[in-house]
């Protein structure tokens, strides 16, 4: 069994359950290394997301409190035992009793004060932001500060188990990994157990978590059964030295015993192990994992929430697009409680299970794992969890072509000339397992952001030693100027080809990169559409600045980005019609709008078998069919489309099983 907490902590525990979105209201998660006023939309949108995570709070079934403070009284305390003590890099300056102006800073404003429930007698603020005294400048450089806000001594040798929750805002610049922590003592402070001071939030720098945001953590493992119990909330108790700018408000803590013995769940599923490959949504067939490599591998995250430790099952099934099991692994679990885990802040655990099963046809399909043990469940929902993956013709990515909800656009720069984007570049890690697979390009959902002449490189390099490429080869490439037509606002709701100069031969258990990037300085912004809070494996690259002020290729780990790119990887010789491709020409769908039928023309080079695919704008096959071989000349075949639903789809012709030629079609009823 593997542990991977230190994966989770570094990203935040919340990218592996459900989790509270992004409060980015367009969509768009901007990652600009410089602090920025927030709209009000995103104020309103923290608000109410608050809001509906408060009444759940409150809702919940809880013990009685035996430790409670509303900071009525700010540092001195207004919880029976005594006061709580201060310690930041401004001199105590910087953790304070908030006002009717807090947060006060020039990049914040009072109406992102903390909507806690008793905020009206008072919350503690981290007012990094004021204290920076302005906005950044030559003669006003940004300060990385730290600071603690610690607790009285709690006697808990009474208590058996022992849950945190407290109520909080916060907002950090400038880095994308979180500075927020929560400590814990039971020895006066020799030593400290560290655990995530906002598990239910997976934003990065410049996002505004929910106002309030109720944040719940046991500590049993720590504070449970012992006579001297100490919290902190300290920003970058990390040692990060790269936040400077916003707050942290904190407010109505609690601490209760927890009453659920029997609660296990399941709070992240991975179509592969992802310790030792990456987790795909889009795989083509002749990529598959291979049996001898355990076929496909289900990854399973899970907790156990309870106080009694749980002897359970893992039950990994592989689902068809019709729901049908086509393939079942399972594995037997010792689910600790989490006052007996070896490391008390360690909450998750996770098993990789090996199915066996290897695809033999491209389609839809899901994993699906459930948890199973001999006591009755307080909370069965969260036993089970799916996740959908499609086996492809051709494609090899990690997006989720269904879930595009971000966007990732340069880090540095305004499109001016006098300040313009900085080289930026976006990519994907890529395992090959198997032998005679062959790269003939890549597929980009480029961001209506993306400007027109945008100078942009495609990149396909296979990796050395190094994660971040310093010594990787390029294989393969080729330098395009973003056309009007690429992106959505161009009318581009599909993936858009871009094909290498050369083919490139790829060899099996070699891992590669696939990406696009600006070389240069320039006016044209260049952005990408993606699925946020997905890189839970690391495989996103991000074409990044060094400190000596060069460009490299960054792997997730370095906390740029928690998003994947919808960028794929293209194994087949696919050729759009805009190019007049000599394999397949005069492709043309009529009547288009169809309703239930209608005609598709092409005339062919030579003799090819024929094949057509169906996928809507998501990305997800609609049907499938081989139409036989077709000799040379002008050809037709009718389709029908009475069973799809009204709607944009494409209609990809497919040539001898590797060559497709594209062509949109609409289905009017």
């Amino acid at each position: 069994m593997k542990r991977i907490f230190t994966l989770l902590f570094a990203l935040g525990t919340a990218a592996f359950a459900s989790a509270q979105q992004k409060q980015s209201i367009n969509g768009q998660h901007v990652l600009k290394l410089k602090p920025r006023v927030l709209s009000e939309e995103e104020v309103r949108a923290s608000k109410e997301a608050g809001e509906t995570q408060l009444a759940q709070f409150n809702a919940a079934n809880r013990g009685a409190a035996f430790f409670s403070e509303d900071f009525a009284n700010g540092a001195a305390g207004n919880n029976g035992i005594g006061e709580w003590t201060i310690d930041d890099s401004g001199n105590d300056a910087i953790w304070m009793l908030a006002t009717a102006a807090s947060p006060a800073g020039f990049y914040s404003d009072p109406t992102e004060g903390l909507a806690s429930t008793t905020a009206d007698n008072g919350w503690m603020i981290f007012d990094a932001d004021l204290f920076q005294g302005g906005e950044i400048a030559a003669d006003n450089p940004a300060e990385a500060v730290t600071g603690y806000l610690t607790s009285p001594v709690i006697d808990m040798s009474a208590q058996t188990s022992a849950i945190l929750s407290f109520e909080q805002t916060f907002r950090y610049c400038c880095a994308d990994d979180r500075p927020i922590f929560v400590e814990v003592t039971n020895d006066g402070g020799a030593t400290w157990v560290v655990f995530d001071g906002a598990p239910d939030f997976t934003g990065g720098a410049n996002d505004v978590s929910a106002n309030p945001l109720l944040t719940a953590i046991d500590i049993s493992g720590v504070a449970a059964g012992e006579a001297a119990v100490q919290i902190r909330f300290g920003w970058q108790a990390n040692g990060n030295s790269t936040h400077s700018h916003y707050f942290w408000g904190v407010d109505d803590v609690l601490i209760y015993p927890n009453t659920v013995q029997n609660d296990v769940e399941v709070t992240y599923v991975s179509t592969g192990d992802v310790l030792q490959d990456f987790e795909y949504r889009a795989i083509p067939l002749a990529l598959a994992n291979p049996a001898d490599l355990g076929g496909m591998i289900v990854g399973t995250m899970y907790r156990n929430a309870g106080t009694n430790t749980q002897s359970a099952t893992i039950t990994c099934e592989v689902l068809d697009a019709t729901n049908t099991v086509v393939a079942t692994a399972s594995q037997d679990v010792e689910m600790l409680a989490i006052a007996d885990l070896p490391n008390p802040a360690d909450f998750y655990d996770t098993v990789f299970v090996s199915t066996n099963w290897v695809p033999t046809a491209i389609g839809e399909y899901s994993v699906r794992t459930t948890v199973t043990y001999a006591n009755e469940d307080a909370t069965p929902a969260n036993n089970t969890m799916t996740k959908a993956f499609s086996i492809t013709l051709d494609e090899y990515g990690h997006d989720d072509i269904t879930n595009l909800n971000d966007d990732m656009r340069p880090f540095a720069g305004t499109g001016t000339a006098a300040d313009p984007f900085a080289p930026v570049g976006y990519g994907s890690y890529l395992t090959v397992n198997t032998d005679g697979s062959t790269a003939y390009g890549i597929t980009v959902r480029f961001d209506s952001s993306t400007d027109t002449n945008c100078p942009i490189t495609a990149v396909l390099l296979q990796q050395g030693d190094d994660y971040n490429l310093t010594d990787a080869e390029t294989v393969g490439g080729a330098e395009f100027e973003v056309d009007a037509d690429w992106t959505p606002a161009g009318n581009q709701s599909y993936p858009y080809y871009l094909p290498f100069d050369d083919a490139v031969e790829l060899a099996a258990g070699a891992r590669y990169f696939a990406g696009i990037q600006t070389n240069d300085e320039t006016t044209q912004e260049l952005g990408v559409q993606s699925t946020g809070e997905q890189d839970v494996d690391f495989s996103t690259g991000i074409w990044a600045e060094t400190t000596d002020g060069t460009f490299i290729w960054f792997f997730g780990l370095t906390g740029l980005t928690d998003d994947s790119p919808a960028i794929r990887l293209i194994i087949d010789e696919r050729v759009n019609v805009s190019e007049n491709a000599s394999l397949l020409s005069g492709l043309s769908v009529g009547p288009n709008p169809a309703i239930n039928a209608t005609r598709v023309n092409f005339t062919l080079d030579n003799a090819k078998a024929v094949a057509y695919e169906i996928r809507d704008m998501q990305g997800r096959l609609m049907t499938y069919a081989n139409k036989g071989i077709f000799n040379a000349g002008t050809q037709s075949f009718d389709l029908n489309v009475s069973d799809i639903a009204a709607g944009n789809y494409m209609l990809n012709i497919v040539l001898d099983g590797a060559s497709m030629v594209s062509t949109q079609l609409v289905v009017s009823k």
